[in-house]
């Protein structure tokens, strides 16, 4: 009952206008971003997802990117960039997008209602799941194995891990709802304004599981195939999972640092100071049940504003 009225009195002070009245009078001094993964059509076919709550429906998105264009200020890299290198400050209360894993939803359900709104985004992509049309592995484990088989195999070391893992290779339908991208996809979508490709390994690894060196590889070949693809510079990266230590360590860090990154992101959750480290930057995980109300409430009130 409780945790209902909450949902009420939210959705109250969304349709008043309270949350945007209350956003407009401040200032984040840091910037929000936003961890997306994949998108819900909201239809039956949602049944035969993996990991469904970390899909939002596209609904929710939509209401997502409403509240965002009228109460905040949407950006892009490009902008955030300019404003570390001495350019144009941030507006007030700047929120970047992201979108990990680089699923096929982001192109057919994602990419129109960013379009809708003139929000940009960042997509990090994981190569092997594209170039193969396979499932990405934690999503073919559950679909064959079972949840319990991902946290084991997520356990295993980086050599084992990819033994497990050529064992659930299996060509996936682009009707599948947790299909990655076509390679066609992946260039339309680098193609379209305000959306910029991000790396996120080949193969989605535990990075802390491998050695420095099969990390370098992870990560040179996938931002090797995502430049080759889409004939666009790849700057940014999102460590997978993204975890500090149990994610990633010290030597991934340095190993996207060699491989030429600009940016690299977290799942900290955290508000990311507009001039913080630029390899470990944190954001909020985005799941399915947030609704445009909740999102607002926590941009007012919920999220503590202390930069990471």
């Amino acid at each position: 009952m409780e945790i209902a009225l909450k949902v009420v009195v939210k959705k109250l002070l969304l349709t008043s206008g309270h949350y945007h009245r209350r956003l407009r009078r401040d200032n984040f001094g840091t910037v929000a971003v936003l961890c997306y993964h994949g998108l819900r059509a909201g239809t039956a076919v949602d049944d035969a997802m993996c990991f469904r709550g970390l899909h939002v429906t596209a609904q929710e998105l939509d209401a997502h990117c409403s509240f965002l264009r009228e109460g905040c200020d949407p950006i892009g890299l490009d902008q955030w960039k300019a404003s570390l290198n001495g350019g144009t400050p941030l507006p007030p209360r700047p929120v970047l997008l992201t979108f990990d894993d680089g699923y096929r939803s982001i192109f057919g359900l994602a990419r129109p209602i960013l379009q809708k709104y003139r929000i940009p985004a960042l997509v990090f992509v994981c190569s092997n799941p594209v170039e193969n049309q396979e499932l990405l592995w934690h999503d073919a484990a559950v679909r064959w194995l079972g949840e319990a088989e991902v946290k084991a195999m997520r356990d295993l070391s980086y050599t084992d891990w990819q033994k497990a893992c050529a064992k659930l290779n299996r060509a996936v339908k682009g009707s599948d709802p947790n299909a990655p991208l076509s390679l066609e996809e992946l260039k339309i979508l680098a193609a379209t304004p305000g959306i910029e490709i991000g790396g996120h390994t080949a193969a989605h690894a535990r990075l802390a599981k491998a050695s420095r060196e099969e990390q370098l590889a992870e990560v040179v070949r996938n931002k090797r195939s995502l430049q080759e693809w889409t004939g666009r510079k790849v700057r940014a990266f999102a460590y997978p999972n993204g975890l500090p230590e149990e994610d990633y360590n010290g030597d991934s860090i340095s190993v996207v640092r060699e491989a030429g990154y600009e940016f690299a992101f977290t799942t900290v959750q955290a508000y990311a100071k507009a001039d913080g480290a630029s390899l470990e930057i944190p954001r909020f995980l985005m799941l399915s049940g947030i609704s445009g109300a909740e999102l607002g409430h926590r941009l007012s009130y919920s999220w503590p504003r202390a930069a990471s």
